[in-house]
């Protein structure tokens, strides 16, 4: 039988439109796909294979009829198990949510089904979101499939896993810190966390038992995809405003008028202050600069003024645990601050251990959150976009939570390995993109951070469409 495994989301829409393949037989061969290699990796934790036969066999009789649903008709994909799913569980691999089942399909899911996607599985992630590796309560540890000794990252480390090894050719993604960009980095492929505000978050997450309100600040959903073209397909079936969400806007996007390389003009840093990175990043950055250059792309070094970069990670830290511990009992706040600070956030600099959690100190947040984005905005007056590391290196060996990353004979804190490259980005909202490069000298992906001014997804998809024509991307990992 011939292999769909692998193909493009773009690849295989037109094979079943031009009637050379059929939808079912794209999804036999990934779920054959799937049992073959999932029990090792460990990246899909629910898997809807009656309920996708259906709407697949549904879908091939829609297609001979000349129907069709939308752009994804009939293409298989997974999505991460935060995200409603009606009738399924979203457990976020934790007791406290073990049995949790979506009333309804989250608005993402569902813009994704009209848009004809048959949805066969959730993916795996780490208890609470709360970890750049993958295990918890419920499931099996997911891993690298460039190496299972390694994190595919979190917390859509079970994504990226489905992805890289051909589970699926397209997935959604969730980002609250990273959640996209880092697992996207550690098994190269390509991932975006959209400019927030720009796609509906209802359904983004299982809601804790008699929660009288949640939000869900600074947490986006987002396309992850192996080429630039199926991210650019997902991101502009999920963005938009939603007449059931009159908190996502209509948006003026900043359209691209510029159509060559040439055109553009970007800034980078290899690291930032306080957070040095690796040789194998900053020669990763370098090469790419130096690629940009060699084509034409005027580039300036462009380092931080005025302590922007620490302010907009303070201003992540506190606002975060707003919505980390929003409706939690007062009583049980202090054990989980001390659980994350002897675990996930060990060794993190003492921000906010003097949590408080009113109103003023939220509006406070507020406040100074509309200052910083002004800066960041300002910032971006001066080139289209920012270049910047994703993490200090590549993936790292999977480990006890909370113990020093060593690479290149240098002890990383845990949480500085990869949160502040990333988390900045969701403190200011703005968009920002994993860029894959191939492989490593280790054998693992490597890739950049590609960063734009609110509402430039439209001309950054367009750049990283230019920019593969001339880089590796995504490489497929041996055994798959």
């Amino acid at each position: 039988m011939k292999s769909y495994v692998f193909k493009s989301a773009t690849e295989l829409s037109s094979l079943i439109r031009n009637k050379e393949a059929t939808s079912t037989a794209i999804l036999k061969a990934h779920l054959d796909h799937i049992r073959e290699h999932n029990p090792a990796i460990g990246a899909i934790v629910e898997l809807l294979e009656e309920q996708a036969v259906k709407e697949a066999e549904a879908c091939d009789r829609e297609a001979q009829s000349g129907n069709f649903r939308g752009p994804l008709h009939g293409i298989p994909m997974t999505v991460k198990d935060q995200f409603w799913v009606k009738g399924t569980k979203s457990t976020l691999n934790s007791n406290r949510f073990k049995d949790w089942e979506a009333p309804e399909d989250a608005l993402v899911v569902k813009r994704l089904k009209d848009a004809g996607a048959i949805i066969i599985g959730k993916t795996n992630v780490p208890k609470d979101l709360l970890d750049y590796q993958v295990s918890g309560d419920i499931y099996p540890d997911c891993k690298n499939p460039y190496n299972q000794e390694y994190s595919p990252g979190g917390s859509s480390g079970g994504s990226s896993a489905a992805l890289a090894s051909g589970m699926v050719p397209i997935e959604l993604g969730g980002d609250f810190g990273g959640s996209i960009r880092i697992p996207s980095n550690f098994c190269g492929t390509y991932g975006l966390k959209p400019t927030e505000n720009t796609i509906p978050g209802h359904g983004l997450s299982p809601k804790p038992k008699n929660a009288r309100g949640y939000l869900f600040e600074m947490a986006v959903p987002g396309p992850m995809a192996r080429t630039i073209e199926d991210l650019e397909l997902l991101w502009t079936i999920l963005q938009g405003s939603d007449k059931s969400d009159r908190s996502i806007p209509r948006i003026g996007w900043n359209k691209t008028e510029k159509k060559l390389l040439t055109d553009y003009n970007v800034g980078w840093v290899d690291s930032w202050p306080g957070y040095e990175t690796s040789q194998q990043t900053q020669d990763t950055i370098k090469n790419f600069i130096s690629l940009l250059n060699g084509n034409g792309v005027e580039t300036r070094h462009s380092p931080l003024q005025n302590d922007l970069f620490q302010r907009t990670l303070e201003l992540y830290q506190k606002l975060s645990f707003q919505m980390i511990l929003q409706d939690v009992p007062w009583f049980i706040k202090p054990f989980m601050i001390s659980s994350l600070k002897r675990g996930f956030l060990k060794g993190m600099k003492n921000v906010f251990w003097k949590f408080t959690d009113t109103f003023t100190d939220y509006s406070e947040l507020k406040g100074r959150r509309a200052q910083i984005i002004e800066e960041w905005e300002t910032l971006f007056d001066n080139f289209d976009f920012l270049v910047c590391p994703t993490g200090f290196g590549p993936a790292y060996k999977r480990c006890k939570i909370g113990t020093p990353i060593n690479y290149n004979n240098k002890a990383v804190t845990y949480i500085n390995y990869v949160w502040p490259f990333n988390a900045c980005f969701n403190g200011s909202g703005h968009p920002a993109m994993n860029i894959p490069l191939g492989l490593g000298k280790e054998g693992l992906p490597v890739g950049i951070q590609l960063v734009g001014p609110y509402w430039s997804e439209p001309d950054m998809l367009h750049f990283a469409k230019l920019v593969s024509e001339f880089t590796k991307g995504f490489v497929k990992p041996n055994g798959f």
